[in-house]
């Protein structure tokens, strides 16, 4: 794999690309590219690839797409792509926490999402019938039965099947089973009179004359036998029964006969006396109102509360069965998801191993605040269980395991990180065995994660990189990293592998990125370049700030560079317009220790950021604007400028003669109450305040938002700003 030959149009973005990398010159090839310019939409190319799919333009869809990506003249395999994804901000579920490759554990994933959504939507359906939030639904009916959901379903189903009308479906259960009716029916008195209720019952209903009997014919057996004879229209074929030597023909004679039956037993003196004491009870309680309307009109439930946890799995088989077609679907479901889920978790287990030395590799290599291990070895031996990745956190007195099968919230952003690094390593180490060469695309694989391990992955990644099968583009849009990676590779990747990308109107390219820290270049060229003597003015300032303070003469006087500020705001210190480029350089000198020629003495710095700002803008073609230099000579210009026409906008002297520090803000809020219909010109100037302010006091260690700042917008708003005057 020496060369890598890119031309693409329209894909997530990018209009046009044409770029050819070199890894017979550098393996590693590095690209800087700000927020929104091609980083993203590069990598999700070359994922279509890799999943076979067409790549499009991300808004303008039916715009044609261009695709062409050879390595060495030839087609692109897709096995032999590698493409590792930022980290995005996702939903980590149990599932996640598997032990298996990222593919499968996609699958697993999705299996286990079909069966959850699907579990959902039965409980939603059922809700009603339970009375209480969904989320409590499925907890009740586990601790009840002690065994899973899923268990408990597969051993009612048949019951389900057989039961073909629902009972006491119009029985709302937390009405009956709530804690206060619940403290209720457990109480002794109350307890005795439902013994004393139902052995009365039972003799009604055993008697030799009764139409029931108990344990085999009851009157809920009774309705339904009705209700089904009602809904065949078996008395409107001119069939008939025989109930107790009576012969019946007709639907309305059946139900007179059941209620007649019924009311023998409800109404019999001696049940109706035991009724009304419990009657009385129930009443004598406001809490258990609710309840005694359902026993008033449901005098049958009476005899099931003898056994409380009976009656309780008898109303949710019901509920069950009165949505039968919904709950043999999601057992089918369950069944089917669970096929393959099996084969997945037989994947797993081979890889077992392959995943005790991935988390080796990591705890070798990066920093996290707790321990993480393979938490249930003996279930992947005894079980056929899946490797769950467990996280332990120790303190000086205890420690706690969270992970594995039993996690039921999602991972911790820190325990995300964990596992994406995880993965990463793991692919690489399945990429490795396959002994192919491999083209790794890396999109900002260490955005969010702290110094000590973003210097861990750049470790990892070099390592990589120096093996003989791994091929690397790293694409980043945080230039401490990309100077960092840049600085770690060393000079190949620095000469032959360093980029940046340069969005233009119609196209996107890949420029030569900076070679050498611009901060020392400065230090050596301010005397002769005059873009490196101004870009100069706020590091020296920060430099001057960092060893001698702000009240410092060099200090404020290179701040007079920075913001516009009259002479008589501080005596000492010249105003902005009467600094020369002789007293500058003497003091840029003394503080780099360097005693360089200086040439133009007398020229007026400001004028000189005028002058080379227009210049700038005027060729904007033909300067490369990877260049900070640039992009701070124009940023400078336009927020002085912008602050020189404010002030000729403000009257009160006072004001004028007392602005000393954080200028722009100051400046910006007086020019607001002096003008405040200048709505067009408020507009400009509070761009100019949030652009340019954290952009011009630059450092060494963070000048990212100056790069990131595209010259488009730049340019717009200099010519925004020097129209105004």
């Amino acid at each position: 794999m020496e060369t890598l030959k890119i031309d693409l149009e329209n894909c997530y973005g990018i209009n046009k690309l044409v770029h050819e990398f070199k890894f017979s010159e550098s393996k590693a090839q590095l690209i800087y590219a700000p927020n929104g310019v091609m980083k993203s939409s590069l990598t999700q190319t070359f994922e279509d690839i890799v999943l076979a799919k067409q790549s499009q333009d991300r808004i303008f869809k039916n715009r044609p797409n261009k695709r062409e990506i050879t390595v060495d003249g030839a087609e692109l395999n897709p096995e032999d792509i590698f493409v590792i994804q930022r980290m995005k901000e996702a939903s980590f579920k149990e599932a996640t926490t598997i032990l298996v490759n990222k593919a499968l554990r996609e699958k697993y994933n999705e299996l286990v999402e079909k069966t959850t959504d699907a579990k959902a939507a039965f409980i939603k359906l059922i809700q009603p019938n339970f009375g209480i939030k969904d989320n409590l639904i499925e907890t009740e009916i586990n601790m009840l039965f002690r065994k899973d959901f899923f268990v408990v379903l597969e051993e009612l189903k048949n019951d389900v099947r057989e039961q073909d009308k629902p009972h006491h479906e119009n029985i709302i259960y937390n009405e009956v089973f709530n804690e206060k009716v619940l403290k209720f029916l457990s109480s002794k008195s109350f307890n005795t009179k439902i013994v004393e209720y139902i052995s009365i019952y039972d003799s009604l209903v055993n008697k030799n004359d009764s139409l029931f009997m108990k344990g085999t014919f009851n009157h809920y057996n009774a309705d339904i036998v009705s209700k089904s004879l009602k809904e065949n229209k078996f008395f409107a074929a001119k069939h008939k029964i025989k109930i107790k030597d009576q012969e019946i023909d007709n639907i309305a004679d059946l139900e007179a006969l059941i209620e007649s039956e019924r009311e023998k037993v409800l109404k019999d003196p001696e049940l109706k006396g035991k009724f009304d004491e419990i009657d009385k009870a129930l009443n004598g309680n406001l809490e258990l109102r609710k309840f005694r309307a359902y026993v008033e009109d449901n005098q049958e439930i009476l005899a099931e509360l003898a056994d409380l946890d009976g009656f309780r799995k008898k109303l949710i088989l019901n509920y069950f069965v009165l949505h039968k077609v919904d709950f043999d679907h999601l057992l089918k479901i369950n069944t089917d998801t669970e096929v393959e889920r099996k084969k997945i978790i037989d994947e797993a287990s081979s890889e077992h191993e392959e995943w005790k030395n991935v988390i080796r590799v990591f705890k070798e290599r990066f920093s996290v605040p707790f321990e993480i291990m393979i938490g249930n070895q003996h279930e992947v031996i005894l079980y056929d269980k899946p490797a769950s990745l467990v996280f332990r956190y120790s303190d000086a007195f205890d420690h706690v395991d969270m992970g594995g099968p039993e996690l039921q919230v999602s991972l911790s952003t820190g325990e995300q990180r964990v596992f994406y690094i995880l993965d990463i390593i793991f692919q690489f180490e399945v990429k490795r065995k396959t002994g192919n060469k491999q083209l790794v695309i890396v999109d900002d694989i260490a955005d969010s994660f702290d110094y000590r391990n973003k210097y861990a992955i750049i470790q990892y990644l070099k390592d990589i990189s120096e093996e003989d099968n791994f091929f690397m583009i790293v694409l980043t849009h945080n230039f401490d990293f990309y100077r960092t990676f840049k600085s770690r590779l060393g000079d190949k990747i620095n000469y032959q592998g360093n980029w940046m990308a340069l969005k233009g109107a119609g196209e996107t390219k890949l420029t030569v990125g900076e070679k050498r820290d611009v901060f020392p270049q400065l230090r050596l060229k301010y005397s002769e370049c005059d873009l490196s003597f101004i870009a100069c003015i706020p590091f020296v300032r920060n430099l001057v700030e960092f060893t001698a303070g702000d009240d410092h003469l060099s200090y404020l006087t290179l701040t007079s560079l920075l913001h516009m500020k009259p002479a008589r705001t501080n005596p000492a210190v010249a105003s902005t317009a009467d600094l020369t480029k002789g007293e500058i350089h003497d003091l840029f000198s003394s503080i780099f220790g360097l005693i360089p020629p200086c040439t133009d003495r007398d020229k007026k710095v400001l004028d000189l950021i005028y002058e080379k700002a227009a210049a700038i803008i005027g060729d904007l073609e033909n300067f490369n604007f990877t260049d900070l230099k640039l992009k701070l000579v124009l940023s400078l210009a336009i927020r002085i400028k912008a602050e020189e026409y404010m002030l000729s906008k403000i009257a009160n002297a006072q004001f004028l003669n007392n602005i000393h520090k954080k200028m722009t803000g100051k400046i910006l809020k007086q020019f607001r109450i002096e003008n405040p219909n200048a709505s067009a010109d408020l507009i400009i100037m509070d761009s100019v305040n949030l652009m340019t302010a954290e952009n011009i006091h630059v450092n060494s260690f963070m000048y990212e938002p100056l790069m990131d700042l595209s010259i488009e917008h730049l340019n717009k708003l200099y010519v925004d700003v020097f129209s105004l005057i």
